[in-house]
């Protein structure tokens, strides 16, 4: 085999090892970027069934209050219960919020809650300064 001959194969098998190191790198980052969707869409499932429970507490307080109204007997330490109960599930919320937003590399804005980049000053939303 000719050294011209020889040169080109090996050009083409380095060119190949080069495309397969880069196809590595590619497939290793979008499944790091699935997992990562995957992970918020599980932290968001569990947001909306936080929320569920919360509304529920909301629903028996507010029964609990008209109840009251009517001058029916209201229990005072079930009241403080859901109370406290829905105190948790909200830090719950945004405790997990933070997360998402960690996993997409953004933060909430003090002022409204959206999704500010990490490098934003003032929010895009309300304009308020991060």
């Amino acid at each position: 085999m000719d050294d011209t001959v020889r040169a080109l194969f090996e050009r083409v098998r380095q060119t190949a090892e080069s495309m397969g190191d880069a196809a590595g790198v590619t497939a290793r980052a979008a499944g790091k970027y699935a997992g990562d969707l995957l992970d918020a869409a599980k932290l968001n499932m569990r947001i909306f069934d936080l929320s569920g429970e919360i509304n529920t507490l909301l629903r028996e307080i507010g029964q609990s209050v008209y109840d009251a109204h009517k001058g029916d007997a209201v229990d005072d330490a079930a009241l403080d219960e859901r109370l406290r109960m829905i105190d948790e599930k909200k830090s719950e919320v945004e405790s997990l919020r933070a997360r998402i937003g960690a996993l997409r590399g953004s933060r909430p804005c003090p002022h409204c809650g959206a999704d500010c980049g990490r490098e934003d000053t003032y929010c895009r939303r309300c304009g308020g300064a991060l």
